[in-house]
């Protein structure tokens, strides 16, 4: 599987809410830097870290579930990008997020993650910072 297969294929994932699928191909000792104040902020080691971040991010969508848009996906020979637009769904009305994710691949799965997010304040306040 190239790098963009596997690109495809985790966002495509995501965009179903396949969310098992998704988290299917990450490594079991994948690292995820998550950026900003928020109570969920800083560096999760290990899948059961990863996927309890995604989980809990998530989870400020009050289980609507979380609208993928992908902007566009940047590959090379060991990583891939993906600029993409989340809609959520909150208490106060639907919130967009614009972010750009940065993936590492090792042996044919996702082994760290780092995120950058166009607006960080707003991203702290839905996720309660």
């Amino acid at each position: 599987m190239t790098i963009a297969d596997l690109a495809r294929r985790y966002i495509d994932a995501a965009r179903r809410g396949a969310w098992d699928e998704a988290f299917g191909l990450l490594s079991d000792d994948v690292v995820l830097r998550v950026p900003g104040r928020s109570p969920l902020a800083g560096e999760r080691r290990g899948k059961a870290a990863a996927v309890a971040y995604i989980e809990a991010a998530r989870a400020a969508s009050h289980g609507a579930g979380v609208e993928v848009e992908l902007v566009d996906l940047l590959t090379s020979d060991e990583r891939f990008a993906l600029v993409v637009r989340e809609r959520f769904t909150t208490d106060g009305g639907p919130v967009e997020i614009a972010r750009a994710n940065v993936y590492r691949v090792r042996d044919g799965r996702i082994a760290e993650v780092w995120i950058f997010e166009a607006d960080q304040y707003a991203v702290d306040t839905l996720l309660g910072g």
